[in-house]
């Protein structure tokens, strides 16, 4: 004979003399409405059957609960909300009908399974309160998907956009780094995903993760990798946009879809080897750019952009085709412009360099006299890069003025948390001095003088740089933004003498 317990209103339970709810073999748990069982410090072992409909179990307190038991569980609605860094752990696969809602802490999968109905739905994960799976297993749900436009099915994370009716479509999230052939390593997450109709997609999707996820991959250089045989080869899909924000990075016109993850660019986007780019100013009125690659490929062109010594940042001048036959070509070719230039004091140049796909990267900064000083006879300070690869260097390298005293910029500590001091030296007038991201998106900038402190805060993990005209791109690593400023006073600084 069965045994059935109903429960009409919120049941709390405390902690009992041996810390678990169990529901013994042949017993049913019932629960009718929205009834709440809360679990503080306390396992949940199901032996029997529990019918949840859209009541809710609740996890509490600031110790580890288990869910084990020797059937498995169909919850209506988890809530996870621990605290003391305490978690919730499965010991067995569970289904959810409704939801799984995060208020605190973590629900680790532990090597095992949680099955999603098509309506269920994962609320509230964020950097700290989320799904884990450092041994393995997996999130799973199923859902029909007919032309889709933005949908995330579950809230797992993977968003799906198509024209073509995909039919049912399940999709799998897990956090086991990937590896494989063309592959070292990848973020804690990844996506399989199975449509019934998985030719000629053209889809878009939008890759979601959480930093502490990264597991030493650059969020800045990160791009899409695919495996058709369950990860033994990967392919380097690349990528059309991120946010490092929002933590997603989208890729457009995927044929087909299957086991994604995300990892560091393991080829670089310039298609670039071998560049030499420098310039003179042969009259008052024109300066002149030269530059040269030892192969290129997948290239579309270069940008020349400019930046006149009283200017804060750069702008486009003219764009100039690869002469690459189809962008791509083993052997050296050379280019030649002429830029529009009558400043009277010294003009920097860069190149930006685009490949087919639109992504870019640029080359390093080269300075031209002014035709007031040094005339026509060239550029003391033109930069040659003779590495088999250029570099992403968006903050560029910009050089010394004529100044006859010692330029430095000095940061303490670092590195540091995202909280930090720097002071410039050595300038005889108030200057203007800008922090980039990696990327080179510019995030702040301040009107400095000589020696006066500046105060950085808040900033996320990260490499940044800081840009004083006429000094050279200063580096500065944020480890672990947010926290306490560090115990130790490292003060690192860079010396420019003329």
């Amino acid at each position: 004979m069965k045994k059935y317990l109903i429960l009409y209103k919120l049941l709390f339970l405390g902690v009992g003399s041996y810390g678990q709810l169990t529901i013994s073999s042949g017993a049913q748990w019932i629960n009718n409405g929205n009834t709440a069982v809360v679990l503080q410090n306390m396992d949940l072992v199901n032996n029997g059957s529990i019918s949840a409909g859209t009541g809710s179990f609740k996890f509490t307190g600031t110790q580890n609960s288990m869910i084990n038991g020797s059937s498995m569980s169909l919850f209506g609605v988890i809530e996870i909300s621990k605290t003391n860094n305490a978690k919730v752990l499965l010991e067995r696969n569970i289904s959810i009908g409704g939801s799984i809602n995060f208020i605190s802490g973590q629900l680790d999968l532990n090597n095992n399974n949680i099955l999603m109905t098509p309506i269920a739905n994962i609320a509230g994960e964020s950097e700290n309160n989320r799904i884990i799976g450092p041994n393995g297993g997996f999130v799973e749900i199923t859902q029909n998907m007919n032309a889709p436009a933005s949908v995330n099915a579950g809230n797992l994370g993977a968003t799906i956009s198509s024209s073509v009716n995909l039919g049912s479509v399940t999709i799998r999230r897990g956090h086991l780094p990937q590896s494989g052939i063309g592959l070292a390593t990848s973020i804690q997450r990844y996506y399989l995903i199975t449509p019934q109709n998985n030719i000629g997609l053209n889809a878009t999707f939008r890759f979601k993760y959480f930093d502490a996820e990264l597991h030493g991959q650059n969020e800045n250089t990160m791009v899409f990798y695919q495996s058709n045989d369950n990860g033994v080869n990967w392919n380097n899909l690349s990528a059309t946009s991120r946010n490092t924000n929002a933590n997603y990075i989208e890729k457009t016109g995927i044929a087909s879809l299957s086991l994604q993850t995300l990892a560091n660019n393991g080829v670089l986007p310039n298609g670039v080897t071998g560049l030499v780019f420098n310039g003179q100013r042969k009259k008052p009125t024109e300066v002149q750019l030269n530059w040269s690659t030892q192969t290129e490929t997948n290239m579309s062109g270069y940008q020349v952009q400019r930046r006149l010594k009283n200017e804060i940042d750069f702008s486009d001048r003219t764009f100039v085709n690869s002469l690459a036959p189809g962008g791509n070509s083993p052997s050296q070719l050379s280019y030649q412009n002429i830029d529009a230039n009558s400043y009277a004091d010294t003009s920097f140049y860069r190149l930006k360099i685009i490949v087919l796909d639109n992504s870019f990267t640029y080359s390093d900064v080269i300075a031209v006299a002014s035709k007031t000083k040094g005339g026509g006879g060239g550029n003391p300070h033109n930069k040659t890069n003779t590495d088999s690869t250029i570099t992403t260097m968006a903050y560029g390298k910009v050089f010394p003025q004529n100044n006859t005293s010692e330029q430095k910029i000095t940061v303490g500590p670092n590195p540091n948390n995202g909280n930090f001091w720097f002071t410039v030296s050595g300038i005889e007038k108030e200057t203007l001095a800008t922090l980039y991201t990696i990327d080179g998106k510019q995030l702040k900038q301040f009107r400095v003088k000589n020696l006066q402190q500046q105060q950085v805060s808040d900033l996320r993990s990260g490499i940044y740089f800081l840009k004083v005209p006429g000094m050279e791109a200063f580096k500065i690593t944020v480890q672990g933004g947010g926290n306490a400023l560090p115990n130790n006073n490292v003060t690192n600084s860079a010396t420019i003498k003329n």
